[in-house]
């Protein structure tokens, strides 16, 4: 009997030996596989980290100007960028489609795809159409506008329009009242404020640079006065010129006048040559104008309404945050050529953040 049970322990300690193989066998296969898959992921990770890399360097290049990235490495992957621009009808943003591919030293590659949109650079593209409105525009019946328009609102229009008109939703990089008044302050940094109105243009020929913290008037007592700007003219309260007293003529020169509060412009003052007349509040200009198609005056109210009236054919550009009216029988029309070619100077946008609202991986 005992005899017998050898033959039993050799068949059950075959079995083990066999089925021992197998489960080992299949246990390194399994870690074998599990050990790829973990390669490839790891692999797969550095790639995508590597190509997020080329969509936060884009970012940086466009924010200092640049349409280019070189292509570069990083973690054993080549990161090659290009940086398109999609066309859209706002002109303050600019959107751009970044495309970074990262590829592994193995032949793996990931690619991201996002669309960021930028504020532009400065505020020179409200040079750019004869009337910016970021609400309504009325054009009262005999006024003749040439140019383009832009506006988020209604249009009201019973004159004649000569140009692209364009609707928006809104404009997205309208300018701030801080932006524009810490842009002029600088200006008329360190100078002695100038005291209240009025102004005598027949004691005053040459107005500015200088700033006052009250209000201000600017008339003549004499008539056909003459006064020319030779710097920023900046105004905490309001600003009234030409409403009262006797005829004169302002020449802009390339210079600007800036208001935290209104201005009024009367009939009592002609307005010559280039500059531009910016005010946070309301604006309603009716001066005389004696300026040429090359001229390019730029009229704006940054929160208010803009309201135009003057004697004599306009060129140049309007804007408002809330209202641009041109009254009846005026002729409007975008000066110096086209584009505020005039040396006129804008703000920057400041340092506003981009905005990435689409994100696709592939």
């Amino acid at each position: 009997m005992a005899r017998n049970e050898k033959g039993h322990v050799l068949l059950l300690a075959l079995v083990i030996m066999t089925v021992g193989t197998i489960i080992i066998g299949a246990l390194f296969l399994y870690l074998n596989t599990s050990l790829l898959a973990s390669s490839k992921s790891e692999e797969r990770a550095l790639t995508y980290y590597a190509a997020d890399s080329g969509i936060e360097y884009a970012l940086f290049q466009l924010q200092n100007g640049s349409e280019v990235v070189p292509t570069y490495g990083i973690n054993n992957n080549t990161v090659n960028v290009t940086i398109t621009t999609v066309e859209q009808d706002d002109p303050s943003y600019k959107v751009y489609m970044i495309t970074s591919t990262a590829s592994g030293d193995s032949g793996g590659s990931t690619t991201i795809e996002s669309y960021v949109s930028l504020a532009s650079a400065d505020f020179g593209w409200l040079l750019e159409s004869v009337i910016t409105s970021n609400d309504d525009v009325t054009i009262q019946p005999g006024a003749e506008v040439t140019g383009d328009i832009i506006y988020t609102g209604t249009l009201d229009n019973d004159g004649t329009i000569h140009g692209n008109v364009t609707e928006l939703d809104d404009i997205r990089n309208w300018p701030t009242a801080e932006e524009f008044a810490a842009f002029y302050r600088e200006d008329v940094e360190g100078l002695e404020p100038f005291a209240d109105s009025p102004i005598d243009v027949a004691d005053t020929t040459s107005i500015g640079p200088w700033y006052t913290e009250g209000s201000l008037v600017i008339k003549s007592t004499v008539s056909q006065a003459n006064a020319t700007l030779n710097g920023t003219v900046y105004v905490m309260g309001n600003l009234t010129i030409g409403q009262t007293s006797q005829d004169f003529t302002l020449n802009l020169s390339q210079q600007t006048i800036f208001v935290e509060g209104s201005i009024t412009f009367g009939d009592k003052c002609t307005l010559a040559g280039s500059g531009a007349i910016i005010a946070i509040g309301d604006i309603y200009f009716a001066p005389n104008l004696a300026t040429s198609p090359e001229d390019f005056v730029f009229v704006m109210s940054i929160d208010g309404t803009t309201t135009l009236q003057p004697g004599g054919d306009f060129y140049g550009a309007l804007a408002g945050n809330v209202d641009v009216t041109i009254q009846p029988s005026c002729t409007l029309e975008l000066g110096g050529g086209g584009g505020g070619d005039a040396g006129l100077t804008l703000p920057t946008a400041g340092d506003r953040e981009p905005e990435t609202f689409t994100y696709n991986i592939k």
